[in-house]
């Protein structure tokens, strides 16, 4: 019997029958697809590549959108992190799951009061720092943020995986 890589890293894998999706869910998917695209585009152009809704004589129209766009691609981000944590729980690590709903829960309500926590303390620095600095530092400090968590699930997750089934085939030759 062969196994796949993904077999022989999640042995309690079980299969999952797809159910191919109606010519109609295809349609809808496509159309939101391109109202995104069309969406993103059409902000890039009318903003000359840096939207930003606090510049002076931007409509509300396209300071909501530009919000929009910005929350959209964060909500996107969020879920594909939460699907690459979830990917690996199946079979008997399906249990976890309800762990991850929580912490997600949790997440979103410290979220909001970080928000709240976030914006007194950057009212505070804008009287000792522009805001290109504040935003400069803070990107620097979000990328290592997430480079160290990125660095954390590609050791806990692939070579974790890929030892446990090295260990299986040294078992087997025995």
């Amino acid at each position: 019997m062969n196994e796949t890589a993904a077999d022989q890293l999640h042995p309690d894998h079980e299969p999952v029958s797809k159910k191919p999706l109606s010519p109609m869910t295809k349609g809808v998917l496509m159309i939101c697809g391109l109202a995104v695209v069309c969406a993103v585009a059409w902000s890039f152009l009318t903003a000359a590549g840096n939207p930003d809704p606090t510049t002076r004589g931007t409509n509300a129209t396209s300071a909501i959108l530009d919000i929009g766009i910005l929350v959209f691609r964060e909500g996107l981000e969020c879920i594909l992190v939460l699907a690459a944590i979830t990917a690996s729980m199946v079979g008997a690590n399906q249990r976890h799951r309800r762990a991850v709903a929580v912490g997600a829960g949790i997440g979103a309500i410290a979220t909001v009061i970080t928000w709240f926590i976030a914006i007194n303390i950057v009212s505070g620095l804008m009287n000792n720092f522009n805001a290109l600095q504040i935003q400069a530092w803070t990107g620097l400090l979000a990328i290592v943020v997430l480079l160290t968590v990125m660095n954390w699930f590609f050791h806990k997750i692939y070579w974790g995986g890929w030892i446990s089934a090295q260990r299986r085939q040294t078992k087997q030759l025995e």
